[in-house]
């Protein structure tokens, strides 16, 4: 009977540690924040870069974009585009550079509220047009947030991303996918709406401003071509006021 007891007595301490830390163990445990052992952050997708460059564009104000077209055909009217212009309302004061009757030239121009202002060759003043009179796109859709170049970057599918490249002192990243033909010919006013075009986006980082967009398709079907935008100036003043 007395070597029972004895076990018993030193079996009492062993259990009491053996709880004591369980106890300890379950304490510890509650303490944790939760989901510590994973990560509490994702990597950002080429498409939430995307969004951002939307954001970043739409909230500018004002930016100064060139359009260009590369590889065009020869009944291709719009083969440049450079000035500056604002979202709110969507405007743009610059020069076009067209195809008018088989001869290159500049032409001044302003678009503002729904209104095409343009100084052809040999004339001495802005004439009032639209852009459906002239056939050509409205250059101040460029800049609307919703259906414009910022548009774009929403509509994008399949966004991965590229390499990164530099583009004068500037380093981007490229973000490549398709845009659907509609949303192309809706800005640009040609190409096929049924197809798809491979568009590529430059993207710079930290601040993910929007500073190339290439577009590649069948703009003058059955051949491809590409347009490219230079965007840069982000939220400098500009005033666009009609003739």
């Amino acid at each position: 009977m007395r070597s029972n007891r004895h076990t018993r007595r030193a079996s009492l301490p062993l259990a009491l540690a053996v709880a004591t830390a369980l106890t300890l163990t379950a304490c510890s445990g509650d303490d944790e924040p939760e989901g510590s052992d994973e990560a509490t952050t994702t990597e950002a997708t080429a498409a939430d870069r995307l969004e951002q460059a939307h954001t970043v564009l739409a909230e500018a104000g004002s930016v100064h974009l060139v359009l260009e077209g590369v590889d065009l055909p020869d009944s291709a009217i719009i083969l440049k585009a450079e000035g500056s212009g604002t979202m709110e309302p969507p405007a743009f004061d610059g020069n076009i550079t067209a195809n008018v009757s088989g001869v290159q030239a500049d032409v001044p121009t302003i678009a503002v509220d729904g209104k095409l202002f343009v100084k052809l060759p040999f004339a001495p003043d802005f004439i009032s047009t639209s852009p459906d009179d002239l056939g050509v796109p409205d250059p101040a859709r460029l800049f609307d947030v919703d259906s414009g170049l910022a548009g774009l970057l929403t509509q994008t599918e399949g966004a991965a991303f590229g390499e990164q490249t530099r583009v004068g002192a500037d380093v981007t990243q490229q973000i490549t996918g398709t845009l659907p033909g509609q949303a192309v010919v809706d800005l640009l006013f040609v190409g096929d709406k049924e197809a798809d075009f491979d568009v590529e986006y430059g993207l710079i980082e930290d601040d993910w401003e929007v500073r190339t967009v290439t577009i590649t398709g069948p703009f003058y079907p059955p051949d491809d071509a590409t347009y490219t935008v230079t965007i840069d100036q982000y939220g400098e003043p500009v005033t666009v006021t009609a003739p």
